[in-house]
């Protein structure tokens, strides 16, 4: 075999090789897209809302409504899911997520604390529809779709 002829079989190896690393990497981001929008997808399904069953807030009246994620933080920043623009809760107040199908409530060491049905929580407790949950001076129930 000549060194003209190995030399080409050698470079057409590389762009064999080239083009199948590009294919692996295009295949691979298909498959992120393809899940990011699947996960995208399921965020977007509605699980259920919290509605203000009673509020002595002027900004937020009884009947208000705030959908339920996957994890649903509760509190005065305007980053949570439901921000209540109450002074008695903290910026970082609650948490409510869904794992294994069953909603939880946790307190994140709030100032003036989390009631579930009237009673302070101080571990995560199970949440099921209509329970009512208690942040500052408001009270929102759980409904769940």
């Amino acid at each position: 075999m000549s060194p003209a002829l190995a030399l080409f079989g050698l470079r057409l190896l590389l762009l064999l090789a080239l083009y199948g690393f590009l294919a692996a990497l295009f295949w691979m981001l298909w498959q992120d897209l393809r899940s990011a929008a699947q996960t995208t997808q399921a965020r977007a399904r509605k699980l259920g809302r919290l509605v203000v069953v009673e509020s002595k807030l002027a900004g937020l009246a009884p009947g208000a409504e705030f959908p339920l994620m996957p994890v649903t933080s509760l509190g005065r920043a305007s980053t949570n899911t439901a921000s209540l623009p109450d002074e008695a809760a903290s910026l970082e107040h609650a948490l409510l997520h869904l794992r294994d199908g069953q909603w939880w409530l946790e307190d994140l060491a709030s100032r003036n604390g989390t009631r579930l049905n009237g009673q302070a929580i101080t571990q995560p407790a199970p949440v099921v529809p209509g329970d009512v949950i208690g942040v500052g001076r408001v009270k929102l129930k759980v409904e769940v779709e």
